[in-house]
């Protein structure tokens, strides 16, 4: 095998790795429906499992943690130890929204979702059922980017795979790490004895990472301030692809 393919072969296998831990992160953040609980425990643990030592640190120990954590576990078990965490409605100690901890005005929240669609339409996909700054949904998205960087790597499309890494950048910067460690952090206490320590602890370490893979800056994050919102749905909070 010649250097440049043994390099593409190493490259989609990371990108592989990275978009797996985040879709496990994405679905075990997930409001815990039955088909989301079955493919959370027969697909994404088993994934993440296999993958996740091909990054270097202690991310592949973490994934391996939770999934002991999640062993066994029934839907309605995980359920209940997931309302503990975020309450029935909307959490004011550990909210699941990125403009609970970043847009306090209504203005500047409807600015923050643009912006996040913004980023969903320029890959074409739309998110379903939950809204934009949704935790599990900008995993979800991160996770669509690190398997298109990927796929673009292995089929040696360098224009394809420098587009993806610097949309997922971006979108660390402007988005996922300017809140997700303060959720985190807050999880990690809240869901202390059950499985979302072992979540917190996984998604603290795998943002940290990505945030020192690209030169980015993470912090403990605001505290966040939710109001009521109307019609925010239990399900799956799953980005789709566009037609």
């Amino acid at each position: 095998m010649d250097t440049s393919l043994r390099d593409a072969v190493t490259e989609a296998n990371d990108g592989l790795a990275r978009s797996a831990v985040y879709r496990l992160l994405a679905q075990v953040l997930s409001y815990p429906t039955p088909a989301g609980v079955e493919q959370l425990l027969e697909e994404d643990v088993p994934l993440a499992l296999a993958l996740a030592p091909i990054l270097s640190g202690p991310v592949g120990t973490l994934v391996a943690d939770l999934a002991a954590a999640l062993e066994g576990v029934t839907r309605e078990a995980l359920e209940r130890a997931y309302l503990t965490a975020f309450t029935h409605v909307h959490s004011a100690d550990c909210s699941l929204y990125e403009t609970d901890y970043t847009a306090a005005r209504v203005w500047r929240q409807s600015q923050e979702l643009a912006d996040l669609g913004g980023f969903y339409r320029a890959f074409g996909v739309e998110e379903r059922m939950e809204r934009p700054d949704h935790v599990a949904v900008e995993l979800e998205f991160l996770h669509l980017l690190a398997y298109k960087a990927a796929w673009a790597a292995a089929t040696h499309d360098r224009e394809h795979v420098r587009t993806c890494e610097r949309a997922r950048e971006a979108f660390l910067a402007d988005h996922a790490l300017r809140w997700m460690p303060g959720l985190l952090e807050r999880l990690e206490v809240l869901g202390a004895g059950g499985p979302y320590a072992a979540v917190a602890r996984l998604a603290r370490r795998f943002l940290s990472d990505e945030a020192a893979r690209f030169g980015l800056r993470t912090d403990a994050g605001p505290t966040p301030t939710p109001a009521a919102h109307e019609g925010e749905a239990e399900g799956d909070p799953a980005l789709c692809e566009g037609e």
